[in-house]
């Protein structure tokens, strides 16, 4: 069975997964080879097999796809982007930390970085929230994976039988 969501719920707990397997991609200089392990772990979080499968799919499509999605920032010798006084006094402290860990992750490309902080100086007075920030990146974020794929931007998921209410 196929649900869509117009909600971020889905897509935060999909990203939730995304930044935690990244993380341990990071860690292990670009290998998963404890996939059960943390896998394991995310089903300890409340996760399912298919949210855990899903991001992971996609993490596998987009290291196919593009070639400077998740390499770890910290020893290419790039310049980082500094936030001016303005963008740091617009977005809130937890809000920038996010979409940092989220740039340097790889997850985010500079153009989308630029793109979010455009759209939350332009959409909400200050200071914007982590919950807003997640709603520019998952906008930003999937509709960018949906028109490389040219799919509408409509979240598909596919549910389980333990995900289905009664």
């Amino acid at each position: 069975m196929i649900l869509l969501f117009g909600g971020n719920y889905v897509r935060d707990r999909f990203l939730e997964i995304v930044v935690i397997l990244i993380s341990q991609l990071n860690e292990d200089h670009g290998r998963l080879d404890d996939i059960e392990e943390i896998s394991a772990y995310l089903k300890t979080q409340g996760f399912s097999e298919n949210e855990i499968s899903t991001a992971y799919s996609w993490i596998l499509d987009r290291l196919q796809t593009d070639t400077e999605f998740v390499y770890d920032n910290r020893h290419n010798g790039s310049a980082s982007r500094v936030l001016s006084d303005i963008e740091r006094q617009h977005f809130a402290t937890d809000a920038i930390g996010y979409l940092m860990q989220l740039t340097h992750f790889g997850i985010l490309s500079d153009d989308q970085v630029e793109s979010v902080l455009e759209r939350g100086m332009l959409i909400w007075p200050s200071p914007v929230s982590l919950e807003q920030i997640k709603i520019l990146i998952d906008s930003i974020l999937f509709s960018d994976s949906m028109a490389r794929e040219s799919s509408p931007d409509i979240q598909y998921y596919v549910a389980e039988d333990s995900d289905m209410l009664n």
